[in-house]
Parts: structure tokens; sequence; C-alpha cells
């Protein structure tokens, strides 16, 4: 049994040498808010190089093409698979589109770089992230989210079994920045404060199996399968499940960028989708694709692609994308539960749902 602690979070930071285990993944969450100021810089600098190589996004694409950089939020494995089928079956191309992938590895704000113009359209990884950018003047849309149910959240040894924010009262969480900050709203959304220990672990989840934390941040499609394909039994649950819910993976252009060139935003959609839902049917033949192809040199490994992807199907479907097309965003949850989890951050004056959500390309995107 885990004894609750009625106290705020404390924050402890354990010794590197206690991250160092063999048992590594590219890690989804070494992603930390960029601050809002940071946005903006970027956002400025990030305009005036675009200004300089405006017409060179597409590599020389035909004339009677339009060029797409498609800024991704991370190095290109197998998550972005759907989009790598859609390019390498041709379903771009079928829409008229010369579509170049950006690299986000080491890219601190996806949404900078799309405010700023190096990319027509890019992935910002949750909503929080977009308002923030919006925040500070960032004229973003979003037009679409991958992921209906983020895949933030919690991973656990089997000996605890996390159903409610109740059961992480007390509890050793091991965090990074982000991962404390959704923590944070995780406990407030639900109407209770805070109430865990902090500890900082960095990006390896070996101290949970060393008794150091009781709960462990993760991507539910990231840490934990090299663990489960080695046979050690984990549990996992996502947010969404407790009762934080996000979108993830949004799908985001600039309103100037919409307005001169919906067709071709349709279009990205409409051919995004295809590429998709081929990856749904066959998850490693697309695993394959990125291990050989879009991410040929990350030395990507083709059963943790194959299991990730897998587990990403399975959250980028829901019954409201069932009914009304893959990316398809929910106003009413977006207004609901959405905007509740961003207000329980702490973000306040949130523009309304109307001005940076499209719901309407991909419904104009259906066949």
């Amino acid at each position: 049994m885990y004894c609750r602690r009625a106290h705020r979070p404390t924050v402890h930071f354990l010794p590197s040498s206690l991250t160092a285990r063999s048992l590594r993944v590219t890690n989804r969450t070494a992603r930390t808010r960029t601050p809002i100021a940071a946005v903006a810089i970027a956002a400025v600098s990030l305009l005036a190089l675009s200004a300089c190589s405006s017409g060179d996004a597409g590599g020389g694409a035909a004339s009677d093409t339009t060029p797409i950089s498609f800024q991704l939020d991370w190095v290109k494995d197998s998550e972005f698979g759907g989009f790598f089928e859609a390019d390498e079956k041709g379903y771009f191309a079928d829409e008229g589109l010369d579509v170049e992938f950006l690299d986000g590895g080491d890219v601190s704000s996806t949404a900078a770089v799309i405010a700023g113009g190096a990319a027509q359209i890019g992935i910002v990884s949750n909503l929080s992230r977009l308002i923030d950018a919006i925040d500070t003047g960032a004229d973003l849309v979003a037009v679409g989210a991958l992921y209906q149910t983020s895949p933030a959240g919690l991973m656990t040894l089997p000996d605890l079994d996390v159903t409610s924010v109740d059961d992480l009262k007390g509890l050793r969480i091991g965090t990074d920045e982000s991962g404390t900050a959704d923590i944070d709203t995780l406990f407030r959304v639900n109407g209770e404060e805070p109430d865990y220990e902090d500890v900082r672990v960095g990006y390896d989840a070996a101290p949970l199996f060393d008794d150091q934390i009781d709960a462990y941040y993760a991507y539910v499609t990231n840490q934990p399968i090299p663990y489960e394909l080695q046979g050690i039994d984990v549990n996992t649950v996502t947010f969404a499940d407790l009762g934080f819910e996000s979108y993830a993976g949004l799908i985001v252009t600039t309103r100037e960028f919409l307005d001169s060139n919906r067709d071709a935003v349709e279009g990205f959609v409409r051919a995004a989708s295809k590429g998709w839902s081929e990856t749904i049917d066959d998850p490693s033949a697309t695993a394959e694709l990125t291990i050989g192809s879009y991410g040929a040199d990350l030395g990507l490994d083709e059963d943790s692609e194959v299991a990730s992807l897998t587990a990403i199907t399975e959250l980028v479907q829901s019954d409201y994308t069932k009914s009304n097309g893959l990316f398809a965003m929910d106003p009413e949850r977006i207004a609901g539960p959405m905007y509740d989890a961003l207000t329980a951050s702490g973000r306040e004056d949130l523009p309304d749902p109307a001005d940076i959500f499209d719901t309407t390309i991909v419904a104009d995107a259906q066949d």
C-alpha cells in the first residue's frame, strides 16, 4: 500500500547516475515548454528567414504544384508514418502538392517555425503550446488533430493501478518540466490541489524500477515499449483516462496561408488521411517504410517502431473520427473539457475556439 502524504509537490532531483541504463528510447517527452517570449523572438527571426528564401520551400517543385514545407515536431520516426505513406504512395502529388518533411528533433517551437513562415504547415504538439504561441500574437489556426487522445500519461509497475487522481496523492512521480505542468493540471482539472512529490528524473524510466519513484511521466506510445518488448510488465494510463483531455499532434498553419491556399491545405489533409488509413490497416508496413527511407539515418529498431506505431493507431481513432474522418476535431469537446483543462493550467483570456480551430477543412476533405 502506498502512503498518501498531504502536502504541496516537493521537487527532488535524482543523481544523473540513476538514469544511466541500457533501456533507452527516442524520448518524445524531452521537449519542455518553450517560454512565451522565446516563441515570439523565434517567429520574428524565422519570418525574416522565410522572406529571404520564399519560393524555395518545395526544393524546385514544378510550377503546377504547390510546395509545402511540413514541420514535424520530432525526428522522422514512425509516429509520422501516415504522412510518409501519403508521400510514398503519391497521395500528396495527386493533390498537386510537393511536400518536404522538416525534421523537428532540434526545434524548440514548431509553432514559431510555422508562424514565421519557414513551414507552411506543421505539427504543434498539444493545445497548450498552440495557445501559448497565439498568446504572443502568432496568427495560427489548427485544421486537424492527429491524436484524438493525447499519448501523455503515466507508467507504473504492475502493483500500482492508477484509475483516478486520488491514486496519485502522495506518490513520488518522476517528471521533467513539462511533466510537472501536466500533472499539476491533472490535479486541478479534477478539483484538487497538486499533492505529490515531484522527482526530476530526466528522460529515462530506470528510477521506476529502482524504487526511486512510484510513477513515471511518459508518452504511453513511447517509453513503455522497450520494457514491454523485453517481457517486463508495466501499467500505463493516459491523462485523458484521468480527466485531463487534450488533442495532440495538431495540424497547424497560418491564417494567411489558409486563406490564400485553402485548396492546398484541404488537399494536404485529404492525402494525409489516406496515408494514415493505410498505416492503421498495416502498421508494420509503415514502420518498414520509415526505417528504410524517411528515418533511415536514425538507426530505428523495427520491433520498437512497429509496437509504438501500433499503439499510436489506437489513439488517432475515435468514435468521432469514425463518423467525421481522421483528424476531425469536435467543437464541443474543445470548448468543454479541453478548455477546462487549459483554464486549470492557469491560462487566462482564452481565445474563442472558433477563431483558432477550423473544423471545416477535414469535413470538406472527405471524398
